[in-house]
């Protein structure tokens, strides 16, 4: 089941300066290919890890929110490999690795197909009905 938010900074379609990401599902995977703007840099030539930690979030709120359940992140680990570049195409992908009562646990990465730039787990609280 795809949610639509189409105020979401990373996959709302109607965010005028948002990601503007689609996300496809496969296997309990969120997967998304991806190319950011020098609008989202910090450093010169490297994307702002609060761009990548927003990146590796959503991928994983996307497996959740694929298996009907709303949650929100309530801790958010992340492992910077390697910077992303502008203009450069990347993977995210997102999964559940446990459901509990009332939390789940995630995991993500960012690759390009041969090297992981950044990866991350989080534990998501879900939302009562």
């Amino acid at each position: 089941m795809q949610q639509i938010y189409d105020n979401c900074f990373v996959c709302g379609n109607k965010n005028p300066i948002g990601l503007k990401m689609n996300y496809i599902y496969k296997d309990g995977i969120a997967s998304s290919s991806f190319s950011l703007s020098n609008h989202y840099e910090g450093y010169n030539n490297i994307i702002h890890g609060g761009i990548v930690a927003a990146v590796l979030d959503e991928a994983m709120a996307k497996a959740i929110l694929h298996k009907n359940i709303k949650a929100v992140t309530a801790n958010l680990n992340i492992d910077y490999k390697k910077p992303l570049k502008p203009e450069d195409l990347y993977i995210v992908e997102g999964s559940i690795t446990v459901i509990r009562k009332k939390i789940i646990l995630a995991q993500a990465l960012i690759f390009d197909g041969n090297t992981i730039y950044a990866q991350a787990d989080a534990k998501f609280f879900i939302l009562s009905a």
